[in-house]
């Protein structure tokens, strides 16, 4: 099966990836909260490189969790730090403060771990195949540092999603990288 065979099927799987994610979210925090899609689509790395770097300023957040399986992937959360902020803050009942302290970045990396689970566990079901994710690792950095590593050829999918939490909503990137080499 090709990466972009294997995309255009998690593409199908991107709206119920991202209302089981924000079950999980609302089981998780005993907040109200929703994950909504505004596009689901797949492009080259390059296109989500120039994407990231004429949409959100630097410096941004990155969620980033490997998934072994079938196949290997890499799932991508890329928040403004703006955005990083209101989410934690929704999330801790308070405001908080940049850059993220400890339990900002757990909290995020968190948030990352339900919503990449939901995202392997709907593809798992469509696969028949399980897919087991790394901890979350949480990155500071800026959208040239984060998009150099891949190469600008490679297809993946890009989700835009919305997390509606208490009163905030919070814009973020998902992007899932097939490797199908390891």
């Amino acid at each position: 099966m090709e990466a972009d065979q294997i995309l255009a099927v998690w593409q199908r799987a991107s709206v119920p990836a991202l209302n089981r994610a924000g079950l999980a979210l609302k089981q998780f925090s005993g907040l109200d909260f929703n994950v909504t899609e505004s596009d689901v689509t797949v492009v080259l790395w390059s296109t989500m490189s120039e994407r990231l770097k004429k949409s959100i300023t630097s410096p941004l957040y990155a969620v980033h969790l490997r998934a072994v399986g079938l196949f290997h992937a890499h799932i991508l959360l890329v928040f403004s730090d703006a955005n990083s902020q209101r989410l934690v803050g929704a999330l801790m009942g308070e405001a908080v403060a940049l850059p993220l302290d400890d339990m900002g970045l757990s909290a995020l990396a968190e948030v990352g771990n339900v919503v990449g689970t939901a995202f392997l566990n709907v593809f798992s079901d469509l696969f028949h195949s399980v897919w087991e994710p790394t901890t979350p690792r949480v990155m500071l950095t800026s959208a040239e540092s984060l998009t150099q590593e891949i190469s600008p050829g490679t297809s993946v999918l890009l989700t835009q999603a919305l997390f509606q939490v208490t009163d905030e909503e919070v814009s973020a990137e998902i992007v899932v990288i097939p490797t199908l080499t390891g």
